[in-house]
């Protein structure tokens, strides 16, 4: 073992099991690293991609359309390829598709089968279920799924691909 561990990370490390304890030359290698080389690494990270950070562009365009979003012709094209269920908002921003579910645990049972099937595609809606007051004193559970690229601040084609692939999922036998 070490003599004269004085640094109670390398006593810690001792003191671990031999499964986890890094190799030596790791632990040379981070002493070496300065405070001026973590500050920059950390400045590196921080321009590093982020998805979320802004609009894609021609160059950079996961969304196939030059990094705008879908145009109302390119929304209502693209409508017809998705279910009956599925409405567009008024300024095309969105997606929407409720399903009325006969209780409130059928519908968590639903939306997380939809959250496995948006996992699965790498693309995410927003998913509700909420009790509402239906007609007359019958209380309804619906699940609403909206579905957004929010980067884009409106639709994209991987909207209506996820779209389709929750009708062929809602389609199934329960």
């Amino acid at each position: 073992m070490l003599r004269g561990m004085t640094s109670p990370l390398l006593r810690a490390l001792a003191l671990a099991p031999r499964t986890q304890r890094p190799s030596l030359a790791v632990l040379r290698h981070v002493s070496d690293i300065t405070s001026s080389e973590i500050a920059r690494r950390r400045e590196e990270a921080k321009k590093s991609y982020d998805a979320t950070a802004g609009k894609p562009s021609a160059i950079c365009d996961p969304y196939d359309n030059k990094g705008e979003p879908l145009s109302e012709s390119q929304c209502a094209e693209m409508l017809l390829t998705v279910g009956d269920a599925w409405t567009l908002l008024e300024d095309n921003s969105a997606l929407v598709r409720e399903i009325e579910v006969t209780n409130f645990m059928r519908g968590a049972k639903l939306l997380t089968t939809l959250a496995a099937v948006s996992f699965n595609d790498g693309h995410f809606p927003t998913l509700t279920l909420e009790r509402r007051k239906g007609k007359g004193r019958r209380w309804q559970e619906v699940v609403q799924v909206k579905l957004q690229t929010v980067v884009l601040e409106g639709l994209s084609y991987r909207d209506f691909q996820l779209a389709v692939l929750m009708d062929v999922e809602l389609a199934r036998p329960v």
